[in-house]
């Protein structure tokens, strides 16, 4: 589950003045204070050493980038390889200063901190849907059950997966953050998704946690699983809209692992 307004209200804007100024507003400079050291590669050096960098290239994105949405959602084409995407735009008046323009791994450090205020700051409960598992493996369930292609589910579980393509991107292989929907995007999924004959159980996170338990025990097909999977982005989107919240997709985004392994300060 995934507080989108303040994602929106207080994360982005920090990131937002981090990159034209190179300056952390107050409390995110305790966050890079605050971070365990580890010598040179410890994030209260690293934070720190990016800022300086940032302040010597200033970009205003409120302004000029047509490339990010404003809270920091990518607008491009589905990406076909993260490790080579950069901002294409020939026009753009920040393009020899503005990090997304560079080399990828310039926004390494940029893409660490992006995750790590978004767990600590903006994530509640979670739920397992898969080992590896991205929103694109879902395309076989909608097609058994007859999703036409234009049907706006497909396209909001599009959303889930590469919404986040440039700022949520951790260098691996599937980790990081995949993407997020607004809390009226989050409701309408869960309507749509209800729609779907898909497992139905109480939707409660306990309730998923046993449902998950009973499908490994049984030695599940390939298909059951997916379909079990679905439905529990059905419950979780259910679950956040009627608290007012949205949802995120994320693989191995773990708040106590920004908090107790980094640093990183719950809030």
């Amino acid at each position: 589950m995934f507080d989108y307004e303040r994602y929106r209200t207080e994360i982005v804007p920090a990131l937002v003045e981090l990159l034209r100024t190179g300056e952390p507003v107050r409390w995110l400079g305790e966050v890079f204070r605050t971070a365990t050291p580890d010598r040179e590669y410890g994030y209260d050096v690293l934070w720190p050493r990016m800022a300086a960098r940032l302040a010597d290239q200033p970009t205003d994105l409120a302004r000029h980038c047509q490339w990010l949405g404003d809270d920091l959602r990518y607008l491009g084409d589905e990406p076909q390889d993260q490790l080579t995407l950069t901002c294409p735009s020939l026009t753009c008046p920040e393009r020899k200063r503005c990090v997304f323009h560079q080399d990828r791994h310039a926004v390494e450090e940029l893409n660490a901190l992006h995750e790590a205020l978004v767990a600590t700051r903006c994530l509640g409960k979670s739920q397992f849907l898969g080992r590896n598992f991205i929103p694109c493996r879902y395309e076989p369930v909608l097609d058994r059950h007859e999703v036409p292609a234009d049907d706006p589910v497909r396209e909001l579980l599009a959303a889930l997966a590469t919404r986040a393509a440039v700022l949520g991107y951790q260098f691996g292989v599937t980790e990081g953050i995949h993407g997020w929907l607004t809390v009226p995007e989050t409701a309408d999924l869960a309507t749509r998704l209800d729609a779907l004959s898909l497992p139905r159980f109480k939707p409660t996170f306990a309730t998923m946690a046993e449902q998950h338990r009973l499908n490994v025990r049984s030695g599940s097909t390939n298909q059951s699983w997916q379909d079990l999977s679905l439905s529990f982005v059905r419950t979780v989107s259910a679950i956040a809209a009627g608290e007012g919240r949205a949802v995120l997709w994320g693989n191995d985004v773990i708040p106590d692992v920004w908090n107790e392994t980094f640093g990183v300060p719950p809030a």
